[in-house]
């Protein structure tokens, strides 16, 4: 059989996550990528976030964004704040402050 005939099955790689994961103590949460963009377009006015930044930006296909405990608790005040704004804050991430208010309660 020639070459050309050969069905191939590849699965093409997606231009863009369309999800991302955050692993967290009692497991992972996931986000929506528009909630990723909103997120770090947010983080992006918080001062000493840029290691949190770089976490969600460095996000990949296999493996889940890991914060360490100073992280999660940036990331909850931020997403404390937003909620108390005008801005609508994305379902997803309600679902990621509830997670990350358990988790670090966990640790308390």
């Amino acid at each position: 059989m020639p070459a050309g005939d050969r069905s191939r099955n590849v699965t093409a790689m997606p231009d863009r996550l369309d999800t991302i994961t955050v692993a967290l103590s009692r497991g992972d949460v996931t986000i929506s990528w528009d909630a990723r963009q909103a997120l770090l377009a947010r983080l992006q006015h918080v001062n000493d976030s840029s290691s949190l930044r770089a976490m969600f930006e460095a996000v990949g296909a296999t493996r889940p964004v890991e914060l360490n405990p100073a992280q999660r608790a940036t990331l909850l005040g931020l997403l404390d704040e937003w909620t108390l704004e005008d801005d609508a804050l994305p379902t997803d991430l309600i679902g990621l402050r509830d997670a990350l208010s358990e988790d670090l309660a966990d640790l308390a």
